[in-house]
């Protein structure tokens, strides 16, 4: 847009209309041109086109945005929300998801996201909060990782918004009003039955496992995989993961080092952290044991195992022989065992051993910090809620406050015999 003064003293205004807004404002011509006689008109007539552009161009925005605001939820996850997602643009921090939270991430839209919202329109969940928060409501009473489910909503509709397929978020406070009613209820269960085993239902397992293990029940690997979990404390991935490159006879050490992710691929322990531990005296000659039979077993099948050769595999239901673990493979371990002897067992799972671990040791002697860096925690306070171990208050708190109601009974009768010597 220019204003022009022609040889003749008058002035025109010149304007080339952006293409995609001719017809909004109906005109057919790409360029406009006008002659005034001043310069003061010539501002003047030039404002008023610039407003007129500018207003169509705000109606073809808006438009733009309740077309593009039309687009089904499901579809704006799959093509705008989910590349952004794993290239680590949307949320919060942006920081590249690993695969294995990339599965589950596309476990809970699969599974909840999608099923509750995938054919209504951005629009109209956007327009229909009570709506949106009903649905998670009531999601909310049978699942218990509710928190992580609200987190993608608001995900989705911040992109949704920055990326103008609607005008703004509305769905962002109203999923405050969401609760927690499973995991509330899950903690409260938690309290009342113990995250972690006592030391007498550490020993019936102890007990039962071990003599599975003699009746031939429960496979040398699997009753080593059990002890070697619960005495190192460590998280089952870590487990699943060790390598006999990790285990130094020599030293009496095993290094966790990494983990087995869910995904069947070996990746960082959960704190990228690198732990070396004392292995227990009883188990080293366990874990040599087991060393030369395994050997022996996959030599019978030509297989050499070497320093890269898992402690722990399994034979698929494919036929693949030393294959790592699948994610739940201790899981159902453990609830073979507990099926065995469910009249004097506790049920238990992989990460209630952990939280057995911390417990039985903090009852033990061991501070909270050894049982942190065991635990390879990067906060005390995490560590703080796997010891299940309620604070113990001695007679030397006690004897502190019955000396200081002496002290003021003392004080008392000093104060009346003083008051008496003066009358």
């Amino acid at each position: 847009m220019a204003i022009t003064k022609t040889d003749a003293g008058t002035y025109f205004v010149e304007v080339f209309y952006p293409k995609d807004i001719r017809d909004i404002i109906g005109v057919k011509t790409l360029r406009y041109r006008k002659t005034v006689a001043t310069k003061l008109e010539a501002k003047a007539l030039q404002k008023k086109v610039e407003d007129k552009i500018k207003e169509a161009q705000r109606k073809a925005s808006a438009g733009s945005i309740q077309t593009n605001g039309e687009i089904l939820f499901k579809d704006f996850y799959r093509e705008v929300w989910w590349p952004l997602y794993t290239a680590g643009g949307s949320g919060r921090i942006r920081v590249v998801p690993s695969e294995e939270t990339q599965v589950n991430t596309q476990n809970i839209f699969r599974l909840h996201l999608l099923p509750l919202f995938g054919d209504y329109s951005l629009n109209y969940l956007n327009l229909n909060k009570q709506f949106v928060v009903q649905e998670l409501s009531i999601l909310a009473e049978k699942y218990a990782n509710i928190r992580t489910v609200k987190a993608y909503v608001r995900q989705v509709f911040e992109v949704a918004e920055i990326m103008d397929y609607i005008d703004a978020n509305r769905i962002e406070k109203a999923l405050r009003l969401v609760g927690s009613p499973k995991k509330e209820r899950l903690a409260t269960r938690r309290k009342m039955t113990g995250s972690s085993l006592s030391a007498d239902e550490m020993i019936a397992w102890l007990d039962a496992a071990k003599e599975d293990f003699e009746n031939r029940k429960l496979s040398f690997q699997d009753y080593l995989l059990l002890l070697m979990t619960l005495n190192l404390g460590d998280r089952k991935g870590e487990s699943y993961g060790l390598q006999w490159k990790h285990i130094d006879f020599n030293t009496g050490y095993v290094l966790i080092i990494q983990a087995l992710k869910k995904s069947g691929k070996i990746g960082p322990t959960k704190a990228n952290k690198e732990t070396s531990h004392q292995i227990p005296a009883f188990l080293i000659p366990l874990l040599k044991e087991w060393k030369e039979q395994q050997a022996k077993e996959l030599a019978d099948v030509n297989i050499q195992a070497g320093p890269d050769q898992f402690l722990f595999t399994y034979t698929n239901f494919r036929g693949g022989i030393n294959q790592p673990l699948h994610a739940d493979y201790l899981n159902y371990r453990l609830n073979s065992i507990y099926k065995r002897h469910a009249e004097e067992l506790v049920r238990v799972t992989p990460h209630k051993l952990r939280h057995t671990f911390s417990t039985l040791a903090h009852q033990g002697g061991a501070s909270l910090e050894l049982i942190s860096e065991a635990l390879t925690h990067s906060d005390i306070k995490t560590t703080r809620i796997y010891v299940n171990t309620p604070d113990v208050v001695g007679l030397d708190v006690h004897n502190k406050f019955a000396e200081r109601i002496a002290e003021a009974r003392k004080n008392s009768l000093a104060q009346e015999m003083k008051l008496n010597e003066t009358r």
